[in-house]
């Protein structure tokens, strides 16, 4: 009976390690966006930033009022430089939308707002997270979180232009893992029968 128990203890470790094998950070991409106040205008210590996944970028709504697939919808100050949020499926409702559409293997958009006064811009997945066209996405890998690091983020006066301008610097950091093959999964199916089938004849 120890036996079975122990068998049973190995197989439950082994399907825990097969669903997180490779659990971690997959890819990370920084980006700096900058912008310029108008003459004589004070800094602008606050914008709103928003990602979504389209496969039309061209929808009015800015990403931070989509439903369906938008991410990180909040205002960032100056005082989060340092800081790191994350979105997952637990408080963010977008987040299974924007992941079914980053690990779909096709090269669609995602649109992004980061600059003032700029309501959003986008890029192609493969410009946006500098992958190659030939697998832009994340086709493959179970994502299952998403970190928006603010490395920096700053006001700054320009003064032979008499204006602020504005430093944003951030990185989006691709928590997951690799999806299993069908075949390891095969194995494993494989190797629980054998086991109990050994189990059972040892009671007989």
């Amino acid at each position: 009976m120890n036996d079975m128990k122990l068998h049973a203890a190995f197989f439950f470790s082994l399907l825990i390690a097969l669903s997180a094998h490779g659990q971690g950070l997959i890819w990370s991409v920084n980006f700096t966006a900058s912008a310029g106040n108008a003459e004589g205008a004070g800094p602008v210590p606050n914008r709103q930033i928003g990602i979504d996944h389209s496969s039309n970028p061209f929808i009015p709504e800015s990403p931070s009022l989509n439903p369906v697939s938008g991410i990180f919808s909040m205002i960032i100050s100056t005082n989060d430089a340092g800081r790191t949020f994350f979105a997952n499926t637990l408080n963010e409702p977008g987040f299974p939308g924007f992941v079914a559409g980053l690990t779909d293997g096709a090269n669609d958009y995602i649109r992004f707002s980061d600059l003032v006064p700029v309501p959003f811009s986008f890029a192609t997945e493969a410009a946006f997270l500098g992958r190659s066209p030939a697998a832009p996405d994340f086709a493959g890998y179970n994502i299952t979180q998403i970190g928006y690091r603010v490395n920096n983020y700053y006001d700054w006066f320009y003064a032979p232009e008499n204006r602020y301008l504005n430093t944003f610097d951030y990185s989006l950091d691709f928590y997951g893992a690799a999806v299993p093959e069908p075949s390891t999964w095969a194995l494993f199916a494989l190797g629980s029968v054998l086991f109990w089938g050994i189990a059972r004849r040892r009671r007989k």
